[in-house]
């Protein structure tokens, strides 16, 4: 080798380190770029000089030469935010991004709403995802975006009581004597004269909550027999001649139970002819364990010599509610909380997945492209896949160690050193011989 081609070995070294400088710089450049992904510089030795010796033909270096700069894809640590969708992917995949003509991909989950609803990157990208109706997720990606439409209310329609009746709680009253017609016996005459009473809140079609006061009487001659009746404010209804505070029966039935305490019949018929005023005809379904049918439904009621208690109670009304708060769960589901305590899926945000993370074309602002050596993106919902779950009120950070960029920055400055002693060593040689001429 010529001490020329020495001067070009070792400037391709100070090629390659100086390329190691330069990506190691950018790495640490982004410690806290939201979800980077650090890069290595990649080299190899470049194509050998065959030369001739004694021993026969054998082959001479020439430094080395750049092969790729390539990204590392490891999981970054996650850290926690106070914004409901700041978004982090713990495991594969990729957020899906559009800017109105092209879609990209980001592992920075530092989303927002715009003025429309629609979740957006932080330079104003769409996020694609599963839009909802009425809680109902679409089959089809999209541009995501939350709707703050409340929540309309929903009459109850069914109430659940779970409960135990004392086959020895009997007064000297007779419920079946007083007049529940609305204009006469009031409804804490009522509740007096039964030998058990609760109450609950109910909703009309309109969202209105009214309260609904159940009585129960045991049968005087038989302890396995107990009749129930549904009365409700006169005052709060259409009924002729109401009067406010006065019970008016919406329904009354019995309840037979077995000598084990066991419920085997229930009987119920409504009281029609009525409303709360401007909604729609109530006529709600008392589930205590048996419908009237003898059919097992939800619900229990039993008869023993426990005090009577109710366990439980449930009803499916609500009024009206409002977009309070919303959280992202594990599958990426966008879940709206309501003032009235209701639940509802509002989207769902999409996640890409690629074969070769590594094809990915670099674009800046935190985005990526697909190309032909990544492959086409097959996007799904989080955790299914192989993709990774979402993680809410969470960011990714940068997978960047701190401690090992500073020693690759060591050592990439002591071999572009060395190299450069290699220059110097080869420029004093031919120093040494232009003055031998």
């Amino acid at each position: 080798m010529s001490l020329f081609s020495t001067l070009q070995t070792g400037a391709s070294g100070l090629g390659v380190s100086g390329q190691t400088l330069g990506v190691i710089g950018d790495n640490i450049a982004n410690l806290n770029t939201v979800g980077f992904k650090r890069n290595r510089a990649n080299f190899a030795d470049a194509l050998p000089q065959d030369v001739s010796g004694v021993g026969g033909p054998s082959q001479l270096g020439r430094g080395a030469t750049s092969v790729a700069i390539g990204g590392q894809f490891t999981q970054g640590a996650l850290s926690t935010s106070g914004n409901a969708l700041d978004l982090a992917l713990s495991g594969a995949g990729w957020f899906q991004v559009n800017d109105g003509n092209q879609s990209f991909y980001t592992r920075d989950g530092s989303f927002g709403l715009d003025s429309e609803g629609y979740v957006v990157t932080q330079t104003g990208y769409r996020v694609q995802g599963y839009n909802a109706d009425a809680g109902i997720l679409s089959p089809s990606l999209n541009d995501l975006q939350i709707t703050e439409t409340p929540v309309p209310p929903q009459a109850t329609s069914t109430v659940t009581l779970e409960m135990v009746l004392n086959s020895e709680d009997i007064n000297t009253i007779d419920y079946s004597a007083l007049t529940l017609d609305g204009t006469a016996t009031t409804l804490t005459e009522a509740s007096d004269a039964a030998d058990f009473q609760t109450s609950f809140t109910v909703y009309d079609s309109l969202g209105r909550s009214h309260e609904v006061v159940v009585n129960f009487e045991r049968d005087a001659a038989d302890p396995n027999l107990w009749s129930y009746s549904a009365v409700i404010d006169a005052g709060e209804t259409d009924v002729a001649g109401g009067v406010a505070g006065s019970a008016f029966e919406i329904g009354a039935g019995t309840l037979a139970f077995d000598t084990d305490g066991n419920l085997t019949t229930n009987t119920y018929a409504a009281t029609g002819g009525w409303t709360w005023p401007g909604a729609t005809a109530w006529d709600p379904v008392f589930e205590f364990g048996l419908d009237t049918a003898g059919v097992a439904t939800d619900g229990s009621v039993t008869n023993n010599g426990s005090s009577s208690t109710v366990t439980a109670l449930a009803q499916d009304g609500y009024a009206m509610g409002d977009l309070t708060s919303i959280s992202v769960d594990a599958e990426g589901i966008v879940r709206g909380q309501y003032s009235n305590g209701q639940e509802q899926a509002l989207g769902q945000v999409g996640v890409a997945q690629f074969d070769a993370d590594g094809g990915l074309d670099r674009l800046g602002l935190n985005l990526y492209a697909a190309t032909a050596a990544s492959g086409d993106p097959a996007v799904g919902v989080a955790g299914t896949g192989g993709r990774g779950s979402m993680v809410g009120f969470s960011l990714e950070r940068s997978n960047v160690d701190l401690e090992n960029e500073f020693v690759d920055l060591i050592q990439a400055q002591r071999t572009y050193q060395a190299n450069a002693g290699v220059i110097r060593t080869a420029d004093e040689t031919l120093q040494e011989l232009v003055n031998l001429v």
